[in-house]
């Protein structure tokens, strides 16, 4: 009798913080006659499944809490130096490649390749091959020795735009309704200042009410702006004067000039501006595109074989459906927001509102949440953006931090606070000044987001009368704290 040779399938370990595409995957790679033998949400776990099975293939994402791709690599790398590492991930190839292949990769995969192709490309790299490059899809590491970084890796500074003509700015008296109405649009900050000692606020436009933190009319430049204030107290008799300082939006280019009564300051931050909206387009490209691969890969599993399917993995695909068009839905929502921000159109519907109600209806079927109420009174707010603050919290609780997760309502004067709070290692102490700020990312976090969803939560919070506040939790973790009024 001849023995028949019998060879077993390539065992694989998948290592990415998105369940749904996990899933996806492990059904493409079964469907393929791959073994995935198993799964980790971060790299730390993802070095301890590996360790335990000793994978010959280990899918691994770069973008994840606790431990990201690249952190993780070397050790995957020890722990299984014959082992094809396939670095997925949704940051653009030409700038992660090489740094992913210096790190002990074997190959590179965006996320929103169709899965056939991850596939194939699986396949070749388990074989001993690399795949050619399939327009950005696939693409095969470079030599790290002879990788030239893109135009995206060198950090060059931002062209300086100079400020708005000054002679522009027509001089505004209080009745002049027409000539405010029509700076509301402008691209600049236009703020008009009582000629006295304190250089109090009249009226600034939307973009100036953003860079100076408060369109309140009557408030002393100084108390909002006092760099700024000092400088125009010793230019305020100058013809012609322009200068930079920093103020809470950043720092701006300004411009005086007097009118009878008045003093007119235009604040131009369009070189800092033009630096935010590409890092602003970047980090929600890659918030997008992993929703979007989800939704792409169950499509493609569906017209695989969906007649086939078991009941209950049809179900969890559709489920997985609704949790990434939510998430989508939550990105818009905060594009929108911050756009009507900028713009001045922001609305809010007051409504009579119970906390308890609309905390339990936000949670279920999303988050595993424990919810405390020590207050039951009813808020005056707009149910909806109430909402969209309190699911901005949590998933910033879900990205940054570390469960247990809770949602408390308690009493404060009279105020009720809701406080978001997660055990996780809170917020670095040199990043809190920031964390309000619009597209602002601490260094060297490795969770994907838009960097607007605080930003959010706090001119929402504002807009209804209310405050939004950070506090490191008693025993670790981030308490973050809306109040708004009680009715």
């Amino acid at each position: 009798m001849s023995a028949v040779a019998t060879t077993r399938p390539l065992r694989v370990v998948i290592i990415d913080d998105t369940p749904d595409l996990r899933e996806l995957l492990r059904i493409a790679l079964t469907r393929g006659g791959f073994d995935v033998v198993g799964e980790a949400g971060d790299g730390s776990k993802g070095i301890d499944v590996v360790r335990l099975h000793r994978p010959d293939v280990v899918l691994l994402d770069l973008a994840m809490p606790v431990m990201d791709g690249l952190e993780a690599l070397p050790s995957i790398r020890r722990l299984c130096p014959a082992a094809k590492i396939v670095v997925l991930s949704g940051f653009g190839a030409q700038q992660m490649s090489a740094r992913a292949v210096a790190a002990g990769a074997d190959g590179y995969v965006q996320k929103g390749a169709p899965l056939n192709t991850i596939l194939d490309y699986v396949r070749d790299m388990s074989a001993g091959g690399r795949r050619p490059s399939r327009g950005l899809s696939v693409v095969p590491v470079a030599d790290p020795a002879t990788a030239t970084p893109s135009a995206d890796q060198v950090d060059q500074p931002e062209a300086r735009v100079a400020a708005p003509a000054a002679a522009a700015g027509p001089a505004v008296g209080p009745g002049n309704v027409s000539a405010w109405e029509a700076l509301r649009m402008a691209p600049y900050g236009v703020v008009e200042l009582a000629d006295e000692p304190l250089f109090r606020v009249i009226h600034a436009n939307p973009v100036g009410a953003r860079l100076l933190g408060t369109d309140k009319s009557g408030t002393p430049l100084a108390t909002v702006a006092p760099d700024l204030a000092s400088l125009v107290s010793y230019h305020r008799l100058d013809a012609d004067a322009t200068f930079e300082t920093q103020v809470e939006g950043g720092r701006v280019k300004v411009a005086l000039r007097r009118t009878g009564w008045s003093i007119m300051v235009f604040l131009d931050s369009t070189a800092e501006d033009v630096g935010l909206l590409r890092r602003a387009i970047a980090t929600t490209a890659h918030e997008v595109r992993g929703p979007v691969a989800v939704l792409c890969g169950i499509a493609e599993t569906l017209a695989w074989d969906g007649d086939q399917m078991a009941l209950e993995q049809t179900r969890r695909l559709m489920e997985s459906v609704a949790r990434q068009a939510r998430i989508l839905d939550r990105i818009t929502a905060d594009l929108l927001t911050a756009a009507q921000i900028q713009r001045g159109t922001l609305r809010i519907d007051f409504q009579v509102v119970e906390p308890r109600t609309l905390i339990l209806g936000a949670i279920e079927g999303r988050w595993d949440v424990e919810v405390a109420i020590d207050d039951e009174r009813s808020v005056r707010a707009d149910p909806l953006r109430l909402e969209q603050m309190l699911t901005n919290l949590l998933s910033n609780a879900h990205k940054y931090g570390a469960a247990p997760y809770v949602v408390r309502v308690r009493a404060e004067g009279a105020y009720v606070a809701i406080e978001v709070i997660d055990h996780g290692e809170g917020v670095p102490l040199e990043f809190r000044d920031d964390l309000f700020h619009e597209f602002a990312r601490a260094h060297g976090a490795v969770a994907t987001g838009t960097g607007l969803g605080l930003y959010v939560v706090k001119t929402l919070a504002k807009a209804q009368n209310g405050a939004i506040s950070y506090a490191p939790g008693p025993h670790g973790g981030s308490v973050f704290t809306i109040k708004l009024l009680a009715c």
